[in-house]
């Protein structure tokens, strides 16, 4: 693309200005990287004939993150092969309710999110610029689900999907969880004594789909959980091509006071 080209931004076309990311652009494409997966997940009951795997994954879930609120700071940098951007987030969270997102470049707010159960706000500073579009219209666009707990569950970095359909095994300080049906593929790589998720994959070969997710640098947030500040994201479909969206958390607080304030200016457009 020729300095100064600039493509027109929907959903399914990516805005560009030379060679950085538009702001609703790098906005969609995070919150593309945190819902890109698969199904939805099925806790274990109470049955007492557990199989080994089945209890592994019940500790699983016992051992997740608890939080009611989340407010962390991140550096993102994102990569394709046409193309980079790097901008700050910050990320605040209430359980079962919304998610709220900020960008920034060179210190200065250039897009807004606000994620509820069922749909996703834009504000574009920018272009002066509102949006709003359907949680599920990836599910529609790109055969991804939206789903706001499983966003959550991604940002706090919990293992997800987890179900009585896993097979595991074990190689030296790891367990490691396999599902495979229906074409579709789950990966988990769980480390063996503090049972932290450290990679997380989902094959989808006939639709040419994957997504690889790392979780790096855990240390204890501010309530004494550990949390990962590191997250390589690696998504490649023929909707998407390649792309690379590593964050790096550098403040992170659970359970804390938070506020989401989401205003539109009375000067903002409403854009579909």
């Amino acid at each position: 693309m020729n300095k100064g080209q600039k493509l027109t931004f929907t959903m399914n076309k990516i805005n560009l200005w030379s060679n950085s990311l538009s702001t609703p652009s790098l906005l969609f494409l995070l919150l593309l990287g945190f819902v890109f997966s698969c199904g939805t997940s099925k806790k274990l009951g109470k049955d007492s004939n557990l199989s080994s795997t089945e209890l592994l994954v019940r500790r699983l879930e016992t051992k997740q993150i608890k939080a009611k609120t989340f407010d962390g700071r991140a550096k993102i940098d994102f990569r394709s092969t046409d193309m980079s951007a790097s901008a700050t987030i910050r990320i605040r969270m209430q359980k079962d309710s919304s998610i709220w997102v900020t960008l920034s470049k060179l210190g200065f707010e250039v897009g807004r999110a606000l994620i509820t159960s069922d749909s996703v706000h834009i504000l574009d500073r920018i272009n002066n610029e509102y949006a709003v579009y359907a949680l599920d219209y990836l599910s529609k666009e790109y055969q991804l689900p939206g789903n706001l707990l499983l966003i959550q569950q991604v940002i706090l970095g919990n293992p997800f999907f987890l179900s009585r359909n896993f097979t595991s095994t074990s190689a030296g300080d790891r367990y490691l969880l396999n599902d495979s049906g229906s074409g579709k593929e789950i990966k988990m790589s769980i480390e063996t004594n503090a049972l932290r998720l450290r990679n997380f994959q989902y094959l989808e070969p006939s639709a040419a789909r994957s997504l690889t997710l790392d979780l790096e640098e855990y240390n204890a947030a501010n309530d004494k959980q550990d949390f990962s500040y590191l997250r390589k994201f690696v998504v490649d479909s023929r909707e998407t091509g390649k792309v690379e969206v590593n964050i790096q958390f550098t403040q992170v607080e659970l359970n804390v006071p938070i506020s989401m304030p989401f205003d539109v200016p009375q000067r903002f457009k409403r854009v579909k």
